[in-house]
């Protein structure tokens, strides 16, 4: 079966970053799911999850959401996650659609804007029609041509659609609300490059100019989407995934205050402290004292 692509990221081990290959429509992949001592990871993706005879706990770099089995679960992937706890041994299915395609479905605007706002939702109660559809899924999760990934992608933002009409469940809440404005298809797809570039290089020094020339747009123009489709500029994007990883730190390794926030791409102890407290509403050492 194939796995995801990894990408080694910085001299921590504790998180990584993943991506789908660029060729597919849709990624899809089943496994026993396990609560071990496995890196945080994360990818400019949307997830869907599936849990078969198993309940699982996600943490969100210190935010634990607990899923349950046969209740489709969506979010977007681009925050630190990893599994904390399983219930019984069960499996999950998890499928991958790119952000350019899930903004292509012409869902509902606020059902987009949660996404992309950082929520975690799930179906209001279990469904079998998810059930024989994920089923249908395991069965043909080889067949890896074009035409079967273009039916694969149709099913998953018919799915999402649907989800979207007859309402959803929250599971853990936005940290910010973006603004509910449509862009083309160019502009999603300079948009995705340009969080891949950010996810690649947090941890080290990187500017404005950079992350616009990764999308091939100029600053300003970068500036403007960040501000349409997350409701957040670059920086505080880039802040938002930095105090992200340094929580996962934190409350996973007993690295040194000032290792982890150079690990997370500040240069400066006392600009990491005023950034962690801005975020967290308390110092990186509160934090681990209160994971611990």
């Amino acid at each position: 079966m194939e796995k995801l692509l990894e990408n080694k990221y910085s001299k921590s081990e504790s998180a990584r970053a993943i991506s789908c290959p660029s060729d597919r429509y849709v990624f899809i992949e089943h496994h026993k799911p396990k609560s071990l001592n496995r890196p945080y990871h994360f990818h400019p993706s949307i997830e869907i999850n599936y849990l078969h005879d198993c309940d699982m706990t996600y943490s969100f770099s210190g935010n634990e959401v607990k899923l349950d089995r046969r209740r489709l679960c969506v979010f977007w992937a681009a925050y630190p996650h990893s599994v904390t706890g399983v219930s019984e041994d069960g499996s999950i299915t998890n499928a991958y659609i790119s952000l350019t395609e899930f903004l292509r479905c012409s869902l509902p605007l606020d059902f987009t804007s949660q996404i992309l706002s950082g929520s975690v939702i799930v179906s209001k109660r279990e469904n079998d029609a998810d059930r024989l559809m994920v089923e249908r899924w395991l069965n043909e999760i080889d067949k890896s041509s074009p035409a079967w990934q273009r039916m694969h992608a149709m099913e998953i933002k018919a799915r999402l659609n649907r989800l979207a009409i007859e309402g959803w469940d929250v599971l853990l809440p936005s940290h910010r609300t973006p603004q509910k404005n449509l862009i083309g298809r160019k502009a999603v797809v300079q948009f995705e490059e340009m969080l891949r570039f950010i996810s690649d290089n947090f941890f080290k020094k990187i500017t404005i100019e950079m992350v616009a020339k990764s999308g091939n747009i100029s600053p300003n123009y970068a500036m403007s989407l960040f501000r349409k489709i997350l409701g957040a500029t670059i920086k505080e994007h880039i802040t938002d995934i930095r105090i992200f990883h340094a929580k996962m730190l934190l409350s996973e390794t007993d690295d040194k205050i000032f290792s982890i926030a150079a690990d997370c791409g500040y240069g400066s102890v006392s600009v990491f402290y005023d950034n962690f407290h801005q975020k967290a509403g308390i110092t990186p050492a509160k934090f681990r004292k209160s994971t611990r």
